[in-house]
């Protein structure tokens, strides 16, 4: 499926298909996914449910997006046009990393990523369609990360070590983080980064002291 950006905005002005995809955020937060029929988002959004349907033709479709908007929110966070390998020669192993820390930061901000994470933590243990984007989503992030520090160890900025297992352990905390936030401590008060962007900092900074020729 193509990714869309009609719902990862920051315009205050909402169209419907943003209040309906908001509305079944906080339907199938509190219910589920197989608890929530479309009857009850047209009905929490204040449409018929015609006018639902002509928007997502299904709630799998409706569910597919809450699926893609983790990715096309990182699109739209992330640096236009730019070379990996050119920046990283650029910026150098610290600045890089701030780089990514700052993207990370806009991405986890958007609108309703708190949400979408609160819902795959909940539906990780019991939706197979979960589980598979959520395997492909680290995935990708493991393998965009170990080709980060391929290139660093490539041009003598990072001591020898295996790409691979270094973004496995760059990446444990963020998993860590996001686990003990969205499951055990997610309460509506507050913002993921008010709680640990302190500490990602922390982290980001010790890795590169860590692994810096």
């Amino acid at each position: 499926m193509a990714i869309r950006n009609d719902i990862a905005t920051d315009s205050n002005d909402k169209t419907t298909k943003q209040r309906i995809f908001e509305a079944s955020l906080d339907l199938f937060a509190q219910k589920g996914f197989d608890a929530v029929s479309m009857r009850e988002i047209a009905d929490a959004v204040g449409i018929k449910k015609a006018s639902l349907y002509s928007h997502f033709a299904s709630k799998d479709a409706l569910i597919e997006q809450i699926f893609n908007y983790p990715t096309m929110a990182l699109e739209l966070a992330g640096p236009k046009g730019e070379n990996a390998e050119t920046m990283i020669v650029s910026m150098g192993v610290e600045g890089f990393m701030k780089m990514a820390c700052g993207v990370f930061n806009k991405w986890i901000a958007a609108p309703d990523m708190e949400k979408v994470w609160r819902i795959i933590c909940i539906e990780l243990y019991h939706d197979k369609r979960i589980k598979k984007f959520y395997d492909q989503f680290s995935g990708d992030a493991i393998a965009f990360w170990a080709s980060n520090f391929r290139i660093m160890r490539k041009h003598g900025l990072i001591k020898t070590v295996d790409p691979e297992v270094l973004a496995r352990e760059y990446l444990s905390f963020y998993i860590y983080t996001f686990m003990d936030y969205f499951i055990a401590h997610f309460d509506g008060d507050g913002t993921f980064l008010e709680a640990n962007e302190a500490k990602l900092d922390k982290h980001m900074k010790f890795l590169v002291n860590s692994i810096k020729a």
